[in-house]
């Protein structure tokens, strides 16, 4: 109901909206009932003539003229019990939560059937994630491995990895702190959920692996709400320790503050780091970290329509060269005890079914 007020519309003139509905809906009550009026008089007009009237005409003009006056004064009280409730419904309908914005749509081109990730985004967004997001949001359902020849190479990921310390226990059943490898999963920011909580103002951060595939809008709720963050609009109450307001997200206020800023992340292969540009990379990453194998998936496609495309022509040259006999064929059907009437030459005899058709062909006997 209101897309024209997507981009427009703030909640400072949230009062001038629902004044201008309660007038809007006020003047079509008050056209309405000038319409009873006018009619009304009209009648009014006609009964008030100066004309000698009967005193039965007289008596029963009255008595017409009561009744008129009484089914005016009904629609008056329904017309004023109408707007009441109007009133009332609109000022019970229009509300902050219908007003959210919703996240635009934007072409992203991994979406598209014929094309895969940009691995050169891949490698950015996963720098994002390790300078920015790594801090409070784990993605604990994704190992070293899966990024080999997707964002590094498998050397470079020994040496990422190396740089992480992961519990284990020795020969003496003690835990001790040994060096990550490849086929470790990406370790977690806190210890525990007690932790997590007490460190971001009761606030857990979610797990990032399938944020993507868990948001209404996917790629394009995650984008929007990276880079919606704006100023507490009049009329909003103020966000509480740890918030921050973004009209993306339902109920405004999230426990994330922004952290995504041009120039915030330095890019080894020297990308200009805007804001959208970073909030590109690590929508991408996660988009990739949700389905890690959509670009496989893909490739696999295609090598199964394209044999299956083969197979389907072979399969026709095979029924052409081993059926087309079968179904060029003629058939010639001889009275029980005649079948040696038929020639071999396939000409068919007087004794055939199909004599008539012989002789209007005039068919050699």
């Amino acid at each position: 109901r209101y897309s024209l007020y997507q981009r427009s519309f703030k909640l400072s003139y949230y009062n001038e909206y629902k004044s201008y509905l309660s007038a809007h809906f006020e003047m079509a009550l008050v056209t309405q009932c000038s319409k009873v009026l006018a009619r009304y008089s009209l009648y009014q007009r006609i009964f008030n003539k100066n004309v000698t009237l009967s005193a039965v005409e007289q008596e029963h003009s009255s008595k017409g003229q009561e009744q008129m006056h009484m089914g005016y004064g009904l629609w008056a009280a329904l017309g004023a019990i109408a707007f009441g409730t109007g009133a009332t419904l609109i000022d019970g309908q229009v509300s902050a939560d219908e007003l959210e914005l919703h996240h635009p749509h934007y072409q992203w081109d991994h979406q598209k059937m014929f094309t895969s990730y940009d691995h050169a985004g891949l490698r950015r967004g996963f720098q994002v994630y390790k300078e920015v997001c790594q801090a409070c949001h784990s993605l604990q359902y994704l190992c070293f491995r899966h990024h080999i020849d997707v964002t590094h190479t498998k050397d470079e990921l020994k040496a990422i990895a190396a740089e992480y310390m992961y519990k284990e226990l020795n020969d003496d059943g003690e835990a001790v702190d040994r060096p990550g490898n490849v086929q470790d999963y990406l370790p977690e920011p806190y210890e525990n959920e007690i932790k997590a909580r007490l460190a971001n103002n009761g606030a857990l951060p979610p797990d990032m692996t399938q944020i993507v595939l868990a948001r209404e809008g996917n790629e394009d709720y995650i984008y929007a709400l990276l880079t919606g963050y704006e100023d507490i609009p009049a009329g909003q109450k103020d966000a509480e320790e740890g918030q921050a307001y973004n009209p993306y997200f339902h109920g405004y206020y999230l426990g994330m503050a922004q952290q995504i800023y041009d120039e915030s992340v330095d890019y080894e292969d020297g990308t200009v780091p805007y804001k959208s540009q970073i909030a590109k990379d690590i929508t991408q990453y996660l988009a990739w970290a949700s389905d890690p194998y959509k670009d496989e998936s893909k490739l696999y496609g295609m090598k199964t329509l394209a044999t299956t495309g083969v197979l389907i022509i072979l399969a026709y040259l095979y029924k052409r060269m081993r059926v087309n006999h079968l179904r060029t064929r003629l058939l010639h059907f001889a009275k029980p005890g005649y079948e040696q009437s038929i020639s071999a030459n396939a000409v068919v005899n007087n004794t055939s079914k199909y004599d008539a058709l012989d002789r209007a062909l005039k068919l050699p006997k």
